[in-house]
């Protein structure tokens, strides 16, 4: 595996720089006794790899309470970056993540036959130049860091999204909805079986000069406010990620999420 995976327990932040690519992580167990988060990025030393196929940036967080969970996540970030660098270089990426997930749901399943239920979320972002090409499955999530501005670039598959539609047809009033207690249950996720859903863009977003891509589980968003993450990205990816790690930390909630991070800056 490439330098910059990680997806054993413990805390790491690390930096990896090289041709242009800068890129920090950070995986941290929290005060949870397992780790279920695992990230990866492809080789940025290789540099026929990044010409050729890109950077494949990948976060998945194991559904926590659940057996296997870290197992799964761990399997799907090996998968998906042995996967990438077999690539070929000719393929449309669009579809080529798109199949790419369903060979990896595929061995997930395989893997829990006969096993206690379980399952993993799944964020992918693919940097070929200047396009970003994105998948995600479950609620983990992905940014784009533009100067001051943070954008949301993925959907959530959530019990909550679904609640939501239902204030549009007055089904439920808006206290039931925003208090519900399955509101953050997932609706999608690598190792139910068939997929129920699949966040994606079909046309590359065109990044500029200083742009951060950023994929994050739960245990940072649900702690840290997007101001919060706005204020540590003022710093290159490393030592953002440093950052990143320490506020989440400095909250001191209890029993707080594994958490991990991937953050990768264009063009500088």
């Amino acid at each position: 595996m490439n330098p910059t995976h990680k997806s054993s327990a413990g805390n790491k932040t690390s930096p990896v720089s090289d041709r242009g690519h800068i890129c920090g992580t950070l995986l941290n167990i929290g005060g949870r006794p397992d780790q279920q988060d695992s990230i990866a990025v492809s080789d940025l030393t290789d540099e026929a790899l990044c010409d050729q196929r890109g950077v494949l940036l990948t976060l998945a967080d194991g559904m926590g309470g659940l057996a296997n969970g870290g197992a799964v996540s761990r399997l799907l970030v090996e998968a998906l970056q042995r996967a990438f660098v077999q690539r070929p270089v000719d393929a449309d990426p669009a579809p080529w993540l798109l199949e790419l997930l369903g060979d990896a749901n595929r061995q997930v399943n395989q893997m829990l036959e006969g096993k206690e239920p379980s399952g993993s979320t799944l964020v992918m972002a693919l940097v070929q130049g200047d396009r970003l090409y994105h998948l995600s499955v479950g609620d983990s999530r992905l940014y784009l860091a533009r100067g001051d501005g943070l954008i949301l670039l993925n959907r959530e598959h959530t019990y909550g999204r679904k609640l939501d539609l239902t204030l549009l047809k007055e089904i439920l009033p808006v206290s039931a909805v925003a208090s519900h207690p399955k509101r953050r249950s997932l609706t999608s996720y690598v190792g139910m079986g068939d997929l129920e859903g699949v966040d994606r863009n079909t046309i590359p977003l065109t990044l500029l000069p200083g742009d951060t891509v950023l994929l994050l589980s739960d245990g940072v968003f649900n702690t840290l406010s997007e101001g919060e993450i706005v204020s540590a990205l003022r710093s290159n990816p490393d030592t953002a990620a440093i950052r990143l790690e320490r506020m989440v930390l400095e909250h001191r909630k209890p029993y707080q999420d594994n958490f991990s991070g991937i953050l990768y800056r264009y063009g500088q």
